[in-house]
C-alpha cells in the first residue's frame, strides 16, 4: 500500500470572519459626509434698525440717476410730480417698519381691514361716486424734488450703510464646536462662553422686518451664563438657526460615538 497523505481543504473564511468590516464603513459613511457639510463656525452679525431703511436708500439712488437724465420733468418746473409722489409713498411705507412691530395677529388684522376698507369703498363707489373723489384729491397731490436732494439723501444713507457695514466687520459673534466667541471692539477684544448645554431659541416677531432682510431674533442660552445672549436682526434668520443646528448636532454625534471602555 502507498502511503500517499490524503489532499486536506484549504478552510474558506466565513461570513462571520469578514463581517466586521464590511459593516463597519457603512456606520461611519454618513458621519463624515455630514462632517463634510458641517462647517467649523457659524458667523452671526446683529444689524442696526438702520439697515432697514434700504429701500429708500435705492429708491433714492434711482431717482437721482433719472431725475438727472430729466425723466418725466415738465419745463418749469422743480422735479418729476411722478417721482416725487412715488418717493413719498415709499419713505412712508419705510417708516412704518420702524413705528410698529407687525406681529403675525397684528399683520393678519392689518390686513383684513385693508380688504374691507378696500370693499367698502367699492360699495359706496355705487351710490356716491368715492373712487371718482379719490382720483381727483390724489392727483391733487404735486411734490416735487430736485435731483440735488434725491443724490444728497442717496449719498448719506450711503455713507451710514458704509460705516454700519464696517462697523459690522469688528462686532459680531462666532459660535463654534466648543464656545460662542463675541468679537467687538476695534482692539480685537473677545468674550467667551461654552457650548455645552446651549440652548438656542429663535423669534420672528416683527412681520415687515422678516420680509425685508428675513430678519429675526436669536437667544442663546449658555449653561456657564444667567443671562441670555439677545442678537436683534440677525439677517437670513432661518439660514443661520439651520447651520448653528448642524453644527452643534456633529458635534453631539461624535460625543455620542465615543467608544465604551473595554
Amino acid at each position: 500500500m502507498s502511503n500517499t497523505p490524503e489532499p486536506t481543504s484549504t478552510p474558506q473564511p466565513t461570513a462571520a470572519a469578514t463581517s466586521p468590516a464590511t459593516v463597519q464603513q457603512p456606520l461611519q459613511q454618513p458621519l463624515s459626509m455630514a462632517e463634510d457639510r458641517t462647517p467649523e463656525s457659524v458667523i452671526i452679525r446683529p444689524w442696526p434698525k438702520v439697515v432697514y431703511f434700504y429701500p429708500t436708500f435705492v429708491t433714492a439712488t434711482l431717482f437721482f440717476l433719472l431725475s438727472w437724465l430729466g425723466v418725466g420733468m415738465h419745463e418749469g418746473a422743480l422735479g418729476s410730480t411722478v417721482l416725487g409722489n412715488t418717493f413719498m409713498a415709499i419713505f412712508l411705507l419705510n417708516l412704518l417698519v420702524f413705528s410698529f412691530d407687525f406681529s403675525r395677529i397684528k399683520s393678519i388684522t392689518i390686513f383684513i381691514g385693508v380688504i374691507a376698507t378696500l370693499l367698502l369703498i367699492l360699495w359706496a363707489d355705487t351710490k356716491w361716486s368715492v373712487t371718482g373723489f379719490l382720483g381727483r384729491l390724489f392727483s391733487s397731490i404735486d411734490i416735487q424734488m430736485s435731483s440735488s436732494f434725491y443724490g444728497f439723501l442717496s449719498a448719506g444713507f450711503g455713507a451710514l450703510l458704509l460705516l454700519v457695514f464696517i462697523n459690522s466687520r469688528f462686532h459680531y459673534y462666532e459660535v463654534n464646536a466648543r464656545e460662542i466667541l463675541h468679537h467687538h471692539g476695534y482692539l480685537g477684544d473677545i468674550q467667551r462662553w461654552s457650548t455645552e448645554g446651549l440652548e438656542m431659541n429663535k423669534e420672528i416677531y416683527d412681520v415687515a422686518e422678516y420680509m425685508l432682510l428675513r430678519s429675526g431674533r436669536l437667544i442663546f442660552q449658555p449653561a456657564t451664563s444667567k443671562k441670555a445672549i439677545v442678537l436683534d436682526n440677525v439677517a437670513s434668520v432661518n439660514r443661520i438657526e439651520e447651520r448653528v443646528n448642524d453644527l452643534l448636532s456633529v458635534v453631539a454625534v461624535r460625543i455620542n460615538q465615543r467608544p465604551g471602555p473595554g
